[in-house]
């Protein structure tokens, strides 16, 4: 029993000295103890032997004094401001892309024959929303890439040759990069023979042969 008591002791100490540590925070902004109540506790132990403390010394009984160590308070650390990261110039590429762009052959239209006396023919694109930095196109004939630069949204295919032809333009930027394709049109090329020209010219109606004269 004697050990079961003694065990009891302990705890009710430690028990009182974890209840009392709160109270030790209002130490000094020095980091010093300031000898306040609060730094001191009472140890009483009654008539049964039950042992009791206290910050204020009881009147008309012996008390023993109990100093309390300061208490170890964390101090309050100021949120630091997260990390920027500079943007690459991938990065601001990707920032200003404009999404996807409409990009159609609209002349001529698929199907379209070329009769012998139109000689010029010439392929217009729209393009939507047009790219910020620039742009480019070429045409594909018959899988292969048209030779001609384009102007603006134009492109000349004047010196495309009689027979059938798939034709696709491809948009491009300044640095060759691809953007978008269009449909594929199909054309008519009829030309006119080497021996026949495109227009020919309207001919006046021969005269007739006059009659031989009679031989006398």
């Amino acid at each position: 029993m004697a050990a079961i008591d003694i065990a009891m002791k302990k705890f009710s100490l430690f028990l009182a000295l974890l209840l009392i540590t709160p109270l030790l925070a209002l130490a000094g902004d020095d980091g010093t103890d300031v000898p306040t109540p609060g730094n001191t506790i009472y140890k009483t132990v009654g008539p049964d032997g039950q042992v009791i403390f206290s910050d204020t010394p009881p009147s008309g009984s012996k008390a023993e004094r109990v100093e309390v160590g300061p208490t170890n308070v964390q101090p309050i650390v100021a949120p630091r401001p997260l990390p920027t990261r500079k943007l690459s110039p991938r990065d601001r590429d990707r920032q200003d892309d404009q999404g996807p762009i409409n990009f159609a052959i609209v002349s001529p239209q698929s199907g379209t024959t070329i009769t012998p006396g139109q000689r010029f023919i010439v392929l217009q694109v729209a393009v939507n929303p047009v790219p910020r930095h620039g742009y480019r196109f070429f045409a594909v004939v018959d899988g292969q890439p048209w030779v001609g630069s384009s102007s603006g949204t134009s492109l000349d295919l004047s010196a495309l040759e009689r027979g059938t032809h798939h034709i696709q333009a491809v948009l491009t930027d300044l640095s060759g990069n691809p953007l978008a394709q269009s449909q594929t049109i199909t054309l008519y090329v009829k030309r006119a023979s080497l021996d026949v020209p495109d227009n020919p010219a309207p001919q006046a109606p021969q005269a007739p042969r006059a009659q031989p004269a009679p031989t006398p």
